[in-house]
């Protein structure tokens, strides 16, 4: 029998392949594996190379977007006559099949989903009447559509009805169109936790491969299509068993193959697939990657259709949530804003899904400021536009953990509830009940049970949840070093911080001893948690090299974190290289970088193969568990306490470790933000834009000693017999010597000699006792635990005050040091901060912002 091959309608593929963004990823696949040797070579080679990150911003996209035509309102208007048209006065079921099929991807087109399920539907029932065909519309291809626009309406269940009954009504002319059934006929039971049925549906599609290779009629271009479907099936399921890295390699492969055909190489489908290859990236934290795949389909989607299209709408989307993932907040809100105008502005009708999801990506970002009012409002503003489709609300807005969290945030917990059930009963399917987004949605469910008032719930779903959360994991081996994370740690600081305000309520009560829990130690965990950072890691790096059995393996340990940073700078590069305009990129230069990442990401999957092997504890040393009150005390030393503080919402955590005795606990009703007012005022007298000695603003000792009062008086107990503290401040309050607050309310006196002589007698805490500022509990056990140094080494001390140019040091040589000296008593005396950087309004300071030679950045 000839069997002729029928290509998939491409253009209908696009709305399922773009929901299949729910993945991670490891390593690039497809590619002969490096030896050992190799991979030290290609480590070797790329050292040496001086690299600052430089700020990187959505400027160019901005400007790509601004300078894109204006959305056409005739064409807008023409799509909604077109989907507003009244059916004709007929009873003929072929030409009401055509027309309601037709108005149906009109209403898709403006982003009415109710009226295109409907029409959708009508067109179906139509084609049955008249016995299955409508007249060259072929009946499986209504049913495809259909099936796109009830899995976007959200009833997964009619989706895969639909599905189940296009297989049995693809003729034989056109089995081509089985490989769309089958590969989402696989997908939707991996989505559902259904891995033998997922499986067997594939089984089907790799037969249906091997079958198409005897279609002697099938264009190259169709066969691309059935092949990266088939890859792109396996990278879903394999996503779905947590092989990670298989899924990204099935993922590129497919990219690859509709690349290499010159007409799917310009479909709109390509950048479907490599949109989502950027939204993987990002869920695994490797954001450099993310942002430069994600610029790219969106430059790509420009050159297709412009601003205004729906397409590049969806692109742009995926790259907010990058940027957002990389704590860009603004920036993200930005871009989601330019999603909505174009959403809008293209006809999109309030009830639109694609709008409704787009405004969801704008609340986020908006949360993630803190500005959960407006946040609130954009929920809000999706519900209201769906309420006139109850089902799609139901769906839709019923399980969304952003929604639950904004109302948490206002004090609704009621409502809350409901959605983060049912968002922990759809993870829990998907992706099962040990996995860490299962986790993090059930530790939301205790915080909004706490909320309600119900704490033995909470107490146990909390328990539950850090159980998983607090679990070490391998995701560290993937984040990048020069972006941060901080959209996933805002994440997780929800929740535990929720789970610390509980422990401090029942700190005390007959429910503590229920629990079988010590609140105050419970608490200090989850603390050291939310202040873990890039120091800390560092600190670790250096441990597990130190730890390292030979040297050998202390080589290969240094190779493979050497050739992370390496591969993180060249990610940069590349971003910039990809942020000039189109027709300035050097292509020859892009190229080059990618291909250099290339080998450097394989020679770094030798080496971790090999560390893996020969040093099974460096997972462990490199991402630690956090430090317990027990762990922390046994690394105190005689005369040494250790106080460490936690900065909530609205209060602050202290503890104070001793070397011996009870730990000292207590809260102080100053939140985050009252802090951060309160660090600026003191140091506005320590960091000051002054331009005279005179200029200098008074240390508000009154304010400091307030929070001496408020936050080191209260756990006194814990750390007064010391005479050494060794503290680890979160937040603002690790941008202020906590050794200038003074011990005792004081008044300045007047000045009576050199300038600031009156400071001489304020009881600075620093006068008792000597303090050290760590960035983490764990830092000290880190460094603790590292190998002794030469014993035969000297005493060295140190203090860093560089000349950054010649210039620089001819003026020092020219200024006398008594003459210095006498200037003190002078208030008029010009000051000159010739290497100050300028750290104000920063969250961090960043390499980039510090002094430099004069040819790479002004004096």
């Amino acid at each position: 029998m000839r069997a002729v091959a029928r290509p998939v309608r491409s253009i209908r593929l696009l709305p399922l392949i773009s929901l299949v963004a729910l993945s991670s990823a490891c390593q690039t696949g497809g590619q002969k594996a490096m030896s050992i040797e190799e991979a030290k070579q290609v480590a070797a080679s790329f050292t040496g190379s001086a690299f600052v990150p430089p700020p990187r911003t959505i400027n160019d996209i901005t400007a790509v977007l601004d300078q894109q035509k204006p959305a056409d309102p005739g064409a807008a208007a023409q799509a909604r006559a077109w989907a507003d048209q009244p059916p004709p006065t007929t009873t003929n079921p072929v030409a009401l099949a055509q027309f309601y099929y037709q108005r149906g991807l009109a209403a898709r087109g403006i982003g009415r989903a109710k009226q295109e399920i409907e029409d959708l539907t009508r067109a179906r029932e139509a084609a049955e009447r008249a016995g299955g065909s409508a007249g060259g519309l072929p009946y499986d291809d209504i049913l495809w559509d259909l099936v796109v626009a009830e899995f976007f309406g959200g009833n997964h269940t009619r989706a895969g009805g639909y599905l189940q009954q296009a297989v049995g009504t693809v003729p034989q002319d056109r089995r081509g169109a089985l490989f769309r059934v089958y590969g989402a006929l696989s997908r939707f039971h991996a989505w559902a936790g259904e891995r033998e049925a997922a499986e067997a549906a594939l089984q089907q599609l790799l037969a249906l491969q091997s079958e198409s290779r005897n279609w002697r009629t099938a264009r190259p271009e169709w066969v691309a299509q059935w092949d990266a479907n088939v890859v792109d099936t396996q990278g879903v399921l394999a996503e779905a068993m947590g092989r990670f890295a298989d899924a990204e390699a099935s993922y590129r492969e497919g990219i690859s193959i509709l690349a290499a055909n010159p007409t799917t190489a310009r479909h709109p489908i390509l950048d479907l697939r490599a949109s989502r290859l950027a939204t993987l990236l990002a869920r695994q934290g490797r954001l450099l990657e993310a942002e430069n795949e994600g610029r790219k389909v969106l430059l790509s989607a420009l050159s297709k259709g412009g601003r205004y299209s729906t397409h590049t709408a969806s692109m742009l989307r995926a790259l907010a949530f990058v940027i957002s993932e990389q704590g860009r907040f603004t920036e993200a809100e930005k871009l989601a804003r330019a999603t909505i105008d174009i959403y809008e502005k293209t006809g999109s009708s309030p009830d639109s899904l694609l709008l409704a999801h787009a405004r969801m990506e704008l609340a986020a970002a908006l949360g993630f400021q803190g500005r959960w009012d407006e946040a609130l409002a954009e929920y809000e503003a999706v519900r209201s536009g769906l309420a006139g489709d109850p089902d799609s609300l139901r769906r839709f807005v019923g399980g969304h953990v952003g929604y639950a969290v904004a109302l948490l945030r206002a004090g609704d917990p009621g409502k809350a509830v409901p959605m983060l059930n049912a968002a922990l009963d759809q993870s829990a399917r998907l992706v099962g009940e040990r996995h860490r987004d299962t986790a993090r949605i059930r530790g939301l469910v205790a915080a909004a049970h706490a909320e309600k008032g119900d704490r033995r719930r909470a107490l146990r779903e909390f328990a539950d949840a850090t159980e998983i959360l607090l679990a070490p994991s391998r995701d560290v081996d993937f984040q990048d070093e020069s972006a941060t994370r901080a959209a996933a740690d805002q994440r997780l600081s929800v929740v535990l911080a929720a789970y610390i305000r509980l422990l401090t309520e029942i700190k005390g009560t007959p429910l503590e001893h229920h629990a079988g829990v010590d609140a105050t130690a419970e608490a200090f965990r989850l603390a050291e948690v939310l202040r873990g950072g890039s120091v800390q890691q560092a600190l670790d790096a250096s441990a597990a090299r130190a730890a390292a059995k030979t040297p050998a393996l202390a080589d290969l340990v240094r190779r493979e974190q050497d050739a992370k940073k390496q591969i993180n700078a060249l990610y940069v590069l590349l971003a910039n290289a990809l942020s000039r305009p189109t027709d300035q990129q050097d292509q020859k230069v892009v190229a080059n970088l990618r291909a250099q990442i290339d080998t450097l990401r394989r020679a770094r999957q030798a080496l971790s193969e090999r560390i893996e092997k020969e040093f099974p504890a460096y997972a462990q040393l490199i991402n630690p568990k956090p430090v317990t009150v027990e762990q922390a005390r046994a690394i105190l030393r005689p005369g040494e306490a250790l106080i460490a503080t936690y900065a909530a919402e609205d209060r602050t955590f202290m503890w104070a470790i001793p070397n011996s005795g009870p730990v000292a606990f207590a809260v102080a009703p100053m939140g985050a933000r009252a802090m951060e007012e309160a660090v600026a005022t003191l140091r506005g007298a320590l960091d000051p834009s002054a331009k005279t000695l005179g200029d200098i603003p008074e240390f508000d000792l009154a304010l400091a000693h307030r929070l001496y009062a408020a936050l080191l008086d209260p756990v006194r107990s814990g750390w007064q017999q010391a005479d050494r503290l060794l503290i680890v401040a979160h937040g603002p309050l690790g941008q202020l010597p906590l050794a200038l607050l003074p011990t005792k309310p004081v008044k300045l006196a007047p000045e009576s000699g050199a300038i600031f002589s009156n400071y001489r007698e304020v009881p600075w805490l620093a006068r008792t006792h000597a303090v050290t500022v760590l960035p983490s509990v764990a830092s000290l056990a880190t460094l603790r635990a590292l190998p002794s140094g030469d014993p035969n080494r000297r005493p060295f001390v140190g203090f860093g005050d560089p000349y950054f140019s010649e210039e620089q040091a001819s003026r020092a040589a020219g200024r006398s040091a008594p003459a210095e000296v006498a200037a003190l008593s002078i208030r008029g005396v010009p000051i000159t901060l010739r290497s100050s950087p300028k750290t104000q309004n920063f969250d961090s300071s960043q390499l980039a912002m510090l002094p430099r030679l004069p040819d790479t950045a002004d004096e």
